[in-house]
């Protein structure tokens, strides 16, 4: 009886130790001890997940953890901008621009007007004091910055100037700077107009007066790629000064000073290569945008050399037009 009496509890003594030895999950507290249970893993895993634990958890209470200054608010930083390098590889390119009737086009291009950002600094003047002077300035997304002016004497005109060494960069912070010296900036030049597209940047790099005054040179285009940080080319002298004009492959712009012979030149935009040269005769008198030295009931100029001025290359009305200073100068389209 006592061994039949006892088998019973012997039974229950196997269901609870059954149940007993069911699994159950390892929750870690999120603050205890540095090696909290691990329940139902082999002991490979068991150590590697202790020491993963120990990691994570410290032996710390609450309290003594870091906390962030809450009334301080989060500082977002923002990714740098990116660019990409333009393409310079020369195009060969046909003849844009006739005279006379022909083609249209829709497009306005993209211009780069006399903006002259930097003021009356790196030019020549009868009174370098009474000008303003700008030694950092943006023009359309680009930022130019006096590096280091030299004394550079008298001009033709006897007027005292210097020589600008620039510094040319992307305004948003992305790519490489480029920095224009004596060989694209001579004495008694500035910048009068930008023109950028991506990180390609043309600028006229000139002055305003006769070309006999400045015998070092100057009224030119320099293009420079502000991606991977470097000049692409740069045109001879005497072939801008009065604004850019691009459109698609070609740079238009154009030259012109009183009793000087003034033209409009067509380049390549890629190499600078120089694709028409084209004098400026005035045929629409006066002109819508700009005339200043046009007197009512005066005839247009012909042939166009009294008034040499050639400025603000544009698009209007699908024509092509650059001003002169009593008139303007129209062209059409070969296609």
């Amino acid at each position: 009886m006592r061994y039949v009496n006892r088998r019973p509890m012997f039974a229950v003594f196997i269901m609870v130790a059954c149940s007993s030895r069911t699994p159950t999950p390892a929750i870690a507290p999120r603050y205890g001890t540095a090696n909290p249970p691990i329940v139902g893993v082999s002991p490979v895993a068991k150590a590697q997940l202790s020491q993963s634990v120990r990691a994570a958890v410290p032996d710390q209470e609450p309290a003594e953890f870091e906390r962030r200054d809450l009334s301080r608010p989060l500082q977002i930083i923002e990714p740098a901008s990116r660019c990409s390098p333009a393409d310079w590889v020369p195009q060969k390119l046909e003849a844009l621009l006739v005279r006379g009737n022909g083609a249209k086009r829709s497009s306005t291009g993209q211009s780069g007007a006399i903006d002259e950002p930097l003021g009356a600094t790196c030019v020549d003047s009868p009174d370098s004091g009474s000008y303003p002077e700008q030694f950092s300035a943006v023009a359309d997304g680009v930022r130019i910055r006096v590096l280091r002016e030299t004394e550079a004497g008298r001009s033709g005109r006897g007027w005292s100037g210097v020589q600008c060494e620039l510094e040319l960069s992307l305004a948003d912070g992305s790519g490489s700077p480029v920095v224009l010296g004596p060989k694209q900036v001579p004495p008694f030049n500035t910048v009068r107009a930008v023109l950028r597209s991506g990180s390609a940047v043309w600028l006229n790099i000139g002055f305003n007066g006769y070309r006999r005054e400045f015998p070092l040179g100057g009224n030119r285009v320099v293009a420079v790629d502000l991606c991977d940080g470097h000049i692409a080319w740069q045109s001879k002298g005497g072939v801008s000064n009065g604004g850019l004009l691009l459109l698609g492959d070609y740079l238009i712009t154009a030259y012109g000073f009183t009793s000087e012979p003034r033209f409009v030149f067509v380049l390549d935009a890629h190499s600078g290569n120089v694709v028409q040269t084209l004098p400026i005769v005035e045929n629409v008198c006066p002109s819508k945008a700009w005339a200043p030295n046009w007197q009512p009931g005066e005839s247009c100029d012909v042939p166009g050399q009294r008034v040499g001025a050639a400025m603000n290359p544009r698009i209007e009305e699908g024509i092509f037009i650059v001003d002169t200073n009593t008139g303007s100068s129209t062209f059409s389209f070969k296609y």
